[in-house]
């Protein structure tokens, strides 16, 4: 496994065991670069190899230019980058492996239950069972402490809270002046502290497990993103995205800190039917709509599950599926260009909620509210990068974001706990408990 970490660039996709009856994928991984696509228009439509890589969010800039900004990024990601990797392997969640086993597999112990691959990750997250020459536990706990013996990184909010409220109150302002009707506003928090990524993001895989969850190392910069949000995904010519809109903290016992099932419900229902969280994810399904008709087939455009309650480890979300028929000529450029960056990240309308977004947030958010994912056969699946860590190992910087909608109803203190109650996934690391 040495080798592979060394290489320049690494990607791992885990579905997390979470149940996703549109996901292909229990786990994928790819090591190196054997091919680099400097544009999406050069990304095979039907790749046998599988097409790994990212955008991050200022990709926006290349869509529409009056958006650019000279804003700073958290840790500095390149817009695009998409690869064929050296070496890769997949096991899809019919059980079919296929690329490189011996990834997966001590070298002659040809058993599902252990290897390289799946003892960096923890194997937890596979759906397989640990061997009898690996204890996963051991090791989940082992990484744990080694985070937990480290003092909490001492966090710097690049946007006080007295000036996030003020801000909210600005964009109400600018409701109703006319200018956007909803804005997905973000703050960003930043630190100095030294890390093992790999450990780190083997702790939030198994602390915060999401079904889009990635880790990306991409030379010195490195990504752990814990995502509960597909951006969109593709099967043949169906497309199909999954936007999120509305958040309620999960409700634990203070004392045992097992999960309250009872007022953990009730949080769920009340989540169901507020008027506020459903009018803002409604809000988002109009914009995803409008964006999938401009490359799928008229009148194929769907909403086939609108404003339903997931529950993930920390937060229950309210999702809805919209779903279209790809017309034949949509590529992968076309598709993104359509739909970038996804409506959940901005607010509605997209480009006049950018523009604002850009002089209100004070950063650039880049790969974060960006998408990572893979082109494979015919199909695709990109997740929303939220709920994720950023770290530079040279510069020894931590830094994460979080965000929500903020519309005409909303209240900024409880915008600012919704916040943190979304960072506490990736903040979990850092807690023993």
């Amino acid at each position: 496994m040495k080798r592979q970490k060394k290489s320049r660039l690494l990607a791992f996709f885990l579905s997390a065991g979470r149940s996703d009856d549109r996901g292909q994928i229990s786990l994928m991984a790819g090591f190196g670069i054997a091919e680099q696509f400097s544009d999406l228009s050069d990304i095979p439509s039907c790749p046998e190899i599988p097409v790994m890589g990212y955008l991050g969010y200022d990709y926006k800039n290349q869509i529409e230019p009056s958006l650019e900004s000279d804003l700073t990024q958290l840790v500095e990601f390149d817009a695009l980058k998409f690869v064929s990797p050296e070496r890769w392997v997949a096991i899809e969640k019919n059980g079919i492996i296929s690329g490189d086993e011996s990834l997966l597999f001590p070298r002659g112990n040809q058993n599902l239950n252990g290897g390289s691959l799946l003892n960096f990750c923890g194997n937890q997250n596979s759906g397989l069972e640990d061997s009898g020459d690996y204890d996963g536990n051991d090791r989940h706990e082992s990484s744990l402490s080694k985070l937990a013996a480290k003092n909490s990184p001492q966090w710097q909010s690049q946007t006080p809270k007295d000036t996030y409220l003020e801000n909210v109150e600005r964009i109400k302002q600018h409701i109703v002046e006319g200018d956007f009707y909803e804005m997905n506003y973000c703050i960003a928090f930043t630190a100095k502290e030294e890390i093992d990524p790999y450990d780190a993001f083997m702790v939030l895989s198994r602390k915060a497990p999401a079904p889009f969850s990635v880790f990306l190392k991409d030379g010195d910069r490195y990504l752990l993103c814990a995502s509960p949000e597909r951006f969109f995904g593709k099967r043949g010519d169906l497309i199909f995205s999954q936007p999120i809109k509305g958040t309620r903290p999960r409700v634990f016992d203070s004392m045992s800190l097992e999960l309250d099932e009872v007022r953990d419900c009730a949080v769920a229902r009340e989540l169901e039917i507020s008027e506020k969280d459903r009018a803002e994810n409604i809000m988002i399904v109009d914009l995803v709509r409008n964006d999938l008709s401009k490359v799928c087939q008229v009148g194929s455009v769907q909403v086939p599950e609108c404003c339903a309650v997931y529950s993930f480890s920390h937060v229950h979300q309210l999702i809805s599926t919209v779903e279209g028929r790809l017309k034949p000529e949509v590529g992968l450029k076309e598709l993104m260009h359509a739909t970038f960056p996804m409506g959940s990240m901005t607010g509605a309308p997209k480009i006049s909620v950018m523009q604002h977004t850009n002089h209100l947030e004070g950063f650039a958010r880049g790969i974060y509210s960006g998408t990572v994912g893979f082109v494979w056969k015919q199909n695709m699946d990109f997740n929303v990068v939220i709920r994720a860590l950023q770290y530079d190992s040279q510069a020894k910087t931590l830094a994460y974001a979080v965000g929500g909608a903020i519309t005409y109803d909303s209240v900024a203190e409880q915008e600012y706990q919704e916040c943190l109650d979304k960072a506490s996934a990736v903040l979990s690391i850092f807690e023993t408990n």
